[in-house]
């Protein structure tokens, strides 16, 4: 359609349906700005707001200002991401070999275990998707869908492979849907309703194998890697009783008074229940020697006692390690120690208890998540109340931490 066919009224009103658009979602994300990634898309959708008001203002609004909006994109996007559970990231990148850029995920969400990529082309543009009628190097739907399982594959998340969800705005024919599918997209049709999945028998097949609920593969762990910093934790005098203590130390006062508010051994003793415990070699004689140092007797019979349960076995060359951990460049929170223990734990597919959150923020910038169980650290305290002072109460303003599954 060419401008002369509207008005200049028309093309107001359309341009401000668009910015009330816009508006919207940045109101719906505002709340949602701690989730990685919608800060950028707000960013993104703020100046298309910018450039609407302006030719609006300058009287200036053509069609194709409409059209080309990124609005629509944006709308299908937020109402996608207001839908999922547990999203992780929007706008997610990942770094692939040979790929000039990185390869996009709109939503992750249950946790890690779903991608979700919004298409919100109209028919016309999504069948000229489809057999590649676009602009040169572009890529069909089909090209890009072998692509995300391929990534699904390199990424996976307690691992296994992430499902791959496509998301379209219009309706797609059943010849495409299946062709899909067959490649290992799971479809969702907007068009049809916002909950419609278009999954034949032997796709539901397939979700029913790939076990797409995030609560569900956490209860599928039976091996986990415990990290020094657990085996610290778990000994503690902080964790076992003996946290009602102002210590001298400004940071173990602080780490009592989380314990107080969330103590983190019952979220350990429940983690650890009905599951197989390992840690490599490395970590056994890191957390002794630390234990030896500044061990109180309790601590030491706990590690004892703990360690009947906990199976050691040898460290892992990092040769041995997945190729994505052993490309690691050491240096800030990547540490030789540090290391070995997610190596030891990748090699054995187990998912590594560890308060080392500075670790995995730091591999997951240089390309790596890796299936982690968070918790809050805590330190050996035992010989460190000689000189603490002791609190009758537990204050009433404590801080509730978070701990979680991660990848």
């Amino acid at each position: 359609m060419q401008t002369n066919e509207y008005t200049v009224v028309e093309l107001t009103n359309l341009a401000q349906q668009k910015i009330d658009l816009g508006e919207k979602l940045l109101s719906d994300l505002a709340p949602r700005e701690t989730i990685e990634g919608v800060r950028k898309i707000r960013k993104k959708i703020s100046q298309e707001l910018k450039f609407l008001n302006r030719v609006k203002a300058n009287g200036t609004v053509t069609i194709n200002h409409i059209l080309c909006s990124n609005l629509t994109h944006f709308g299908c996007l937020v109402e996608c991401l207001l839908a999922s559970a547990d999203v992780k990231h929007v706008d997610y990148p990942l770094p692939i070999e040979d790929r000039a850029c990185p390869l996009r995920v709109d939503i992750v969400c249950d946790g890690g275990a779903t991608w979700i990529k919004v298409i919100a082309r109209n028919p016309k543009s999504l069948s000229d998707a489809v057999y590649g009628r676009t602009s040169y190097g572009s890529k069909s739907i089909l090209e890009q869908a072998e692509e995300y399982v391929q990534a699904a594959n390199n990424f996976p998340y307690m691992f296994r492979p992430p499902t791959v969800v496509f998301r379209f705005l219009s309706r797609l024919d059943e010849e495409l849907i299946e062709e899909l599918q067959r490649i290992g997209i799971r479809v969702v049709i907007l068009a049809d309703g916002p909950t419609s999945l278009t999954d034949d028998p032997q796709h539901q097949q397939q979700q029913q194998h790939s076990g797409a609920s995030v609560s569900d593969r956490q209860e599928e762990i039976r091996l986990l890697n415990v990290d020094v910093t657990t085996l610290i934790a778990y000994c503690s005098a902080m964790t076992n009783g003996s946290a009602l203590w102002e210590f001298k130390q400004p940071l173990l006062s602080e780490q009592a008074r989380w314990e107080r508010g969330k103590p983190v051994k019952p979220i350990l003793d429940q983690l650890f229940t009905g599951r197989r415990l390992i840690c490599c070699q490395t970590a056994y004689d890191s957390f002794h020697d630390i234990l030896t140092i500044l061990g109180g007797e309790g601590e030491k019979a706990r590690a004892r006692e703990l360690f009947t349960r906990i199976q050691i076995l040898p460290d892992v060359p990092l040769e041995q390690a997945p190729k994505e951990l052993q490309s690691l460049k050491l240096g800030g929170k990547i540490r030789p120690r540090s290391l070995q223990v997610f190596a030891f734990g990748l090699y054995h597919r187990a998912v590594t208890v560890t308060s080392n959150e500075g670790f995995t923020r730091a591999a997951k910038m240089q390309g790596l998540e890796v299936p982690v169980f968070l918790h809050d650290a805590r330190a050996l305290t035992e010989d460190k109340e000689r000189t603490a002072r002791a609190l009758l109460l537990p204050p009433s303003d404590e801080t509730n931490v978070h701990d979680s599954f991660s990848e």
